[in-house]
């Protein structure tokens, strides 16, 4: 993968673009010598958006899926920090 600093990427800006969709090569941009952004075909980033839509819906259906313990009102929430605090108090 070629590297391009940000000044000589926005001066061939159209070039890279055309290299990018027909040579289906991503390119990388720096700043300041470090990696800033990628050129990638516009397939790919498609595919990583799926493939980042399926790892995010499956890490949400599992979160759901995970046991939460016993539930309680707020009432009961406060009363048991209430008694926490009283045990730890004396």
């Amino acid at each position: 993968m070629e590297t391009y600093p940000l000044v000589e990427a926005r001066n061939q800006l159209g070039q890279l673009v055309s290299r990018v969709r027909h040579g289906r090569e991503p390119i990388l941009i720096s700043e300041y010598g470090k990696p800033a952004a990628a050129l990638v075909p516009i397939e790919e980033l498609e595919e990583l958006l799926r493939l980042r839509d399926e790892t995010d819906l499956a890490e949400a259906k599992a979160h759901e899926a995970e046991p939460t313990g016993p539930s309680m009102t707020h009432d009961e929430f406060m009363a048991q920090l209430e008694a926490e605090d009283r045990r730890a108090a004396s």
